[in-house]
């Protein structure tokens, strides 16, 4: 075999090895990834929310579409920007990483409570008698 060949099926190797590694090392992230996401996204709120973290809506309207109040889903995003599967390109706009950008499968589409948070302090209509 001679000197070239043998450069070539040491690299052949190297590629095969690192393939392997690589392989190995995503199929570890993704674990990481889906329980730090499971964590962070344990309702179907907090899911919409994530859905919802796409860089084009504020946190203000994820709030309103979500029906929950602006300070829950700040909580949301601080913690999911710990885990760093949402990151703030743009103050007060989440977006999710792209290394980290699926939505699970299994998720169920979300359906938000007929009466909402902000429905129910609106004071009551006076009906005449």
């Amino acid at each position: 075999m001679s000197y070239e060949q043998q450069i070539l099926e040491l690299l052949k190797r190297i590629s095969e090895d690192l393939q392997a590694i690589r392989r190995h090392t995503t199929r570890l992230v993704r674990e990481s990834y889906r329980h730090d996401l499971e964590l962070v996204a344990s309702t179907s709120e907090r899911q919409e929310m994530w859905r919802l973290c796409d860089g084009t809506l504020s946190n203000e309207e994820i709030a309103k579409k979500v029906g929950m109040s602006l300070r829950t889903v700040q909580y949301f995003v601080q913690e999911a920007e710990k885990k760093e599967l949402v990151l703030s390109v743009k103050r007060g706009y989440p977006k999710r990483n792209e290394d980290y950008n699926e939505i699970p499968s299994e998720w169920k589409p979300y359906k938000r409570p007929v009466e909402t948070r902000e429905e129910i302090r609106q004071p009551m209509k006076e009906e005449c008698f």
